[in-house]
Order: C-alpha cells, then sequence, then structure tokens
C-alpha cells in the first residue's frame, strides 16, 4: 500500500507541511528548505557515506544540527574491532549542503585542523579529507565512487505528529568505490569496494529513535543490496524497505525482525510479509558508539554481521550467503 511519487513535486507547503508523503526511486522531491519553519533552528541536515572493502569499513559525515555542525572520519577493522577516528563538533556552524544529491554540487569545510571536500560531478562522487588531531597527526582520506543517476533508490517523505515537522531521506547503494585512508602508519585502499551514501533533511522530535539496515553486493557479479528500516515517524504512506536488484528497486512492504535488545549478537530471521526477501542475519561485531555535546545525546549499536538468504526479481529467485553488511539501533536526543 505504499504511496510512490512518479513526478517532481515541491517536499513543503508555504506553511512548512509536508505536500506529499510516501517514496520515490529516484529524487522526485524538490527541497524547498526556505519553506521548513523551524530553518535554521531546528533543521537537521547530513551527507553519510559509509564504504566497506575486505573486512575495513570507512565513514565519511559532514552535516549540523542548525546549532551545531559535525565533521567525522571513521575506519574501522571488522576483524579486530580497531577504530581510527577524526570528529570535530563545531557550535552553531551550518556547512552549506546540496539540495539534490543528484545534482552537481560542492560542498566543503575548512578549518584550523581539517579540511572536508565533497564534490559530485555527472559522473563521480569524490570525497577528500586531510586533517589532524591530537592522536594522529597526518589523516588522509580520498574516495572516487562511480556516479549513475539511473540508478534507483530509496526516496522517502516521512512525517511526524506535529504538522511540521517532517524527514526527507535519499539512501543509494554504490557498487564500485576506490580509494584510500591514512591514519599516521595505518593505511587502508579500497577497491572496487562498496558502499552506501544516507543524505538526510529535515525537522524532526528532539527525542528519536530508529532501526536500520542496509547491504551492498553483488550476486554473481550482478549488483545487489537492501535497505530495511523502522521505528522512526510516520511509515504508513510509505516503509523505508527495498531491496534492489541489477540496480531495478524492488519496493517491501512490512518486515519481520525480532532483534532481541538484550541480545544483539543473536542470530535472528528477517523476512517480508509478502514473501519476495527471507534472510537470516549473524551478527559479530557491534560498531557501539555514544556521543554527548552539550545537548546532543547519542547512542547507537551498529552490528555487523553475515547476511544469508534470497530475494524474488523478474528473473526469478536469487540466494545470497554470507553477506558482511549491518544492522543498527540508534537512541538519540538531538
Amino acid at each position: 500500500m505504499d504511496y510512490e511519487i512518479t513526478s517532481k513535486t515541491e517536499l513543503l507547503s508555504p506553511t512548512g507541511q509536508l505536500n506529499v508523503k510516501g517514496y520515490a526511486k529516484k529524487m522526485n522531491f524538490i527541497y524547498n528548505r526556505i519553506c521548513a519553519k523551524s530553518f535554521p533552528f531546528k533543521l537537521k541536515e547530513w551527507d553519510f557515506y559509509q564504504f566497506q572493502f575486505d573486512h575495513y569499513v570507512l565513514q565519511l559525515t559532514l552535516g549540523h544540527l542548525s546549532y551545531v555542525g559535525q565533521v567525522a572520519i571513521t575506519l574501522i577493522d571488522l576483524n579486530t574491532g580497531e577504530k581510527w577516528e577524526y570528529g570535530l563538533m563545531k557550535p552553531f556552524f551550518i556547512p552549506e549542503l546540496d539540495i539534490n544529491p543528484e545534482n552537481q554540487s560542492f560542498c566543503e569545510y575548512h578549518g584550523k585542523h581539517c579540511d572536508l571536500i565533497f564534490k559530485i560531478t555527472p559522473k563521480e562522487r569524490i570525497l577528500e579529507f586531510e586533517g589532524s588531531n591530537k592522536k594522529y597527526k597526518n589523516i588522509k582520506v580520498a574516495v572516487s565512487i562511480k556516479n549513475d543517476v539511473n540508478n534507483e533508490k530509496l526516496v522517502i517523505a516521512t512525517p511526524f505528529e506535529k504538522p511540521n515537522q517532517f524527514y526527507l531521506n535519499y539512501k543509494e547503494n554504490y557498487y564500485n568505490v576506490t580509494g584510500f585512508a591514512c591514519f599516521d602508519e595505518k593505511e587502508v585502499y579500497f577497491k572496487d569496494g562498496v558502499g552506501l551514501l544516507d543524505w538526510g533533511r529535515g525537522v524532526w522530535p528532539y527525542s528519536h529513535e530508529w532501526y536500520w539496515g542496509n547491504l551492498t553486493s553483488h550476486i554473481d557479479g550482478v549488483p545487489f543490496g537492501f535497505n530495511i528500516g523502522w521505528g522512526f515517524g510516520d511509515t504508513s504512506h510509505a516503509t523505508e524497505n527495498i531491496f534492489f536488484y541489477n540496480k531495478k528497486g524492488y519496493k517491501l512492504g512490512t518486515i519481520i525482525a525480532e532483534w532481541d535488545q538484550n541480545d544483539l549478537m543473536k542470530t535472528q530471521h528477517i523476512y517480508d510479509t509478502e514473501g519476495i526477501f527471507d534472510c537470516t542475519f549473524v551478527p559479530f561485531f557491534n560498531n557501539h558508539t555514544e556521543n554527548k555535546f552539550v545537548v546532543v545525546d547519542t547512542e547507537c549499536n551498529q552490528v555487523f554481521g553475515r547476511f544469508s538468504g534470497w530475494i524474488e526479481t523478474e528473473d526469478g529467485r536469487k540466494e545470497f550467503k554470507d553477506v558482511i553488511a549491518f544492522l543498527e539501533h540508534a537512541v538519540n536526543k538531538w
């Protein structure tokens, strides 16, 4: 029963309410930021990239909560649990972020101890970071992603109880990532890695939580991935659940996932109620994070594990086995 938006539509009315509620498989929402009635005091915006190659994960974030800006770089070794990190929280800093992740853009931050650039062109996304902190004298990251605007994605406009609250989210699963990350002597090179973009814009409650899982891989050389999520906003107009095969999106409705919060490392069964998506998730590493900064209080259990299962596509049933990806639970006040 999900409502699909198939033509270009302005996201917000002049009074700051959602004009449309539902999902699209490309950027059919015109993000008219100026109509957000809580701008600039409660608006939250970010670009979050996550890439995976072998047993390494690289994360890059540029965003703001209106009253504080954030730059973050994290490299994780999933085998050992070791992390290399750079994080900056700057009060009253609002980076100038793009309003359409499919258009050409140039977002940047230049500070005393770091420089970050997100450059989007018709053919590639170029992400670069250079900086230092008390722990690392030399941090460098350079990533190139093949950019194809014809890839189908999940783009969703989600309402909340209050009429002027909304969430516009664009998630794309990328299939070819090349680059490197350097934290002093630690150097990791990504070649034909996989990853995702999580692009978020919105005004929502100060206290909130979500469940989110995302996978990007291949089945017999064909691009494959999925996004699942629940617990955040009113998803009666559209869920966050979808899988991709050969860069085509197959929308999912309700997902059943009984995740035991008392035992996050317990194997679980995840499936949809229509019988086109079914898998098991076997966790092996919890990337647990907490962040407290003045009025910001966040906690996230990003649990990595191995997914095995099947999907039903136009070309029949396709099976996948032991694909490393994540499922997370976040509880936040920001």
